[in-house]
């Protein structure tokens, strides 16, 4: 299912599949987020996004087919 949300994000530039895989990793994030301190929590949130979201981007789909 995952491999399929990240073929329609890449190939479809489908917002709705990438914004359900972001959502996939959601209680990892915020999990492992306990671990920071808290005045720095929502700065690295938000670059771990940025980050899943060129990697959405960039990941070679080529051998998930």
């Amino acid at each position: 299912m995952l491999a399929e949300l990240l073929v329609q994000a890449q190939q479809h530039h489908d917002q709705g599949a990438t914004l359900h895989i972001l959502e996939s990793f959601t209680p990892k994030i915020k999990a492992s987020l306990r671990q920071v301190p808290a005045d720095h929590r929502e700065d690295l949130k938000q670059e771990l996004y940025v980050k899943m979201i060129e990697v959405i981007q960039t990941f070679n789909i080529s051998d998930l087919k």
